[in-house]
């Protein structure tokens, strides 16, 4: 009877890895990521366990064996690769497996004051053939300590609420997809940086909470083509009813289409161009589900309603191990004013390099370090209405820091195996507070058609500040079931502010 709840457990979701797989230099999966993360459900498992372990044909339940329920229960304690899963079935034609696995953890934080993050969730993978995959991960945890500074955690990016005095929030990300050689398509609900970025893409970045998405992508050849659409959530709401029950829940239907296309003329070099709007208070767009098209001349015709920014960019491996990348995204410009400080010039510039130094730890990947300068003018990033916002949820799908900054920030990773890897990093940042902010409705500042013509806004502009930040953590993952993080971080202002913390998890 067990068995059969179980199977039908798994067979009702059949689904998680902790990301979807996709195609050879996908433009979602760029080489070059933000690194640094507090929290270890921010991190995927290591490669080796992301596939479906699989130890017997039919349902395999280790904790109800006679035979196995020993050895289940030492493995909790086990260095190395996982013998067990809490749950996994194969069917006898060997086309659908699936593996259930238990997760929890805890991960306090220092600040000026301090509070634990306690959750606990599951995840399921599955796979049917070699080309269809359905995953899925869900947590569920509260926060104890100080409830004031756990509302500033970088975990609540999105919906929370307050449970016995204790702040709640949730999360669930999934996919199911076809994956083949040179094509994804995918159904999912997640989130995705795009650019080679250390300190945030300048184009997308994934420092959102998860969003519904519908993803394409092929190549053929030298050519590739992206496509991604996505169901945003709106920062605020529209109050239009006499009732505020109402006008609470009245946020504007909202989304994010992208595409992207790829040229690839040899294997150490890759261009791309793209284009991606925010648009909403409507019924999805059509014609923005046409990736072949150029979708700015589509958004005119639309009555220029919606907020479309360009993009472009590049990366170039010249030797082995150095690793040179750089892009641009254009939010709006004149051609007559591009070198002039009117304020509409709203563009962004990154670039960087990554050195594979000569050094590793024995049997280990060598050291990195990459090295990132980003400019970003003010108001980029800026509308002027909700649902147009390039946002979701009350974050920034743009430069995470914001604008009018320019920002240079350097990364060294060194690993251990796959077992420890040691990251440290230290940025400066030089900022203006005019135009800085993505919130900001610019038709507030620049008020007549004569500002919106002429108006100026020059680098720095407004009050000044200067950011110096110093991060480091270390990622233990040598046991079977358990990882651990530790890490540190601190940031002058106009003082220094310290932040330690430390994650432990459980997974099986």
């Amino acid at each position: 009877m067990a068995k059969k709840i179980c199977l039908a457990i798994l067979l009702l979701f059949c689904s998680l890895l902790p990301a979807l797989s996709l195609i050879p230099d996908s433009a979602f999966a760029p080489e070059i990521q933000k690194g640094l993360k507090p929290s270890l459900l921010s991190y995927s498992q290591r490669a080796k366990e992301d596939s479906i372990s699989i130890y017997n044909n039919g349902l395999y339940l280790p904790f109800v064996s006679r035979s196995s329920v020993g050895d289940a229960v030492l493995d909790i304690c086990r260095l190395g690769n996982a013998n067990y899963s809490l749950l996994s079935y194969q069917s006898p034609d060997y086309k659908l497996r699936g593996e259930l696995n238990f997760i929890g953890g805890l991960e306090p934080v220092k600040k000026d004051d301090s509070y634990s993050f306690l959750y606990r969730g599951w995840q399921l993978k599955s796979q049917y053939g070699k080309h269809i995959e359905m995953n899925t991960k869900w947590w569920n945890g509260i926060f104890l300590g100080n409830q004031n500074a756990a509302r500033n955690s970088w975990l609540v990016d999105g919906y929370c609420n307050t449970t016995d005095e204790k702040l709640n929030i949730d999360n669930l990300s999934g996919d199911i997809s076809y994956n083949a050689k040179n094509l994804t398509l995918a159904l999912g609900r997640g989130k995705f940086p795009v650019g080679n970025s250390i300190s945030g893409s300048i184009i997308l970045n994934d420092g959102v909470n998860d969003y519904g998405y519908i993803l394409a992508e092929g190549r053929a050849g030298i050519f590739s083509i992206s496509f991604l659409h996505a169901s945003l959530m709106a920062d605020s709401t529209y109050n239009i009813y006499d009732d505020h029950f109402y006008n609470n829940k009245n946020y504007p239907d909202k989304y994010l289409a992208l595409h992207q296309f790829g040229f690839h003329p040899c294997s150490n070099l890759h261009l791309f161009l793209g284009e991606e709007i925010i648009y909403g208070n409507r019924s999805p767009e059509i014609s923005y589900f046409l990736p072949n098209a150029f979708w700015r001349a589509i958004e005119h015709n639309l009555w220029d309603r919606d907020n479309v920014m360009i993009f472009a960019g590049g990366s170039y491996r010249p030797v082995q191990p150095l690793f040179l990348y750089a892009q641009v995204l254009i939010d709006e410009f004149s051609s007559s004013k591009l070198f002039s400080d009117w304020w509409g010039n709203k563009y962004a510039l990154q670039g960087g390099m990554r050195w594979n130094v000569p050094f590793s730890l024995p049997e280990s990947p060598s050291a990195d370090i990459t090295t990132e300068i980003t400019a970003v003018r003010p108001f980029t990033y800026t509308h002027y209405l909700n649902h147009t916002m390039f946002s979701t949820d009350g974050r920034p799908l743009g430069y995470p820091k914001g604008s009018n900054l320019v920002d240079v920030s350097c990364l060294l990773r060194l690993p251990y195996k796959d077992i420890f890897l040691w990251q440290g990093g230290v940025s400066y940042c030089k900022q203006g507070s005019f135009g800085s902010d993505w919130r900001q409705n610019y038709h507030n500042v620049f008020n007549t058609a004569e500002e919106i013509d002429e108006g100026t806004a020059h680098w720095f502009q407004g009050t000044k500040t200067e950011t110096i930040t110093l991060k480091s953590n270390v990622l233990i993952d040598i046991f079977a079931h358990h990882r651990l993080l530790f890490g540190f971080e601190t940031a002058h202002l106009d003082d220094w502010q310290n932040t330690f913390y430390s994650a432990w998890q459980f997974i099986y």
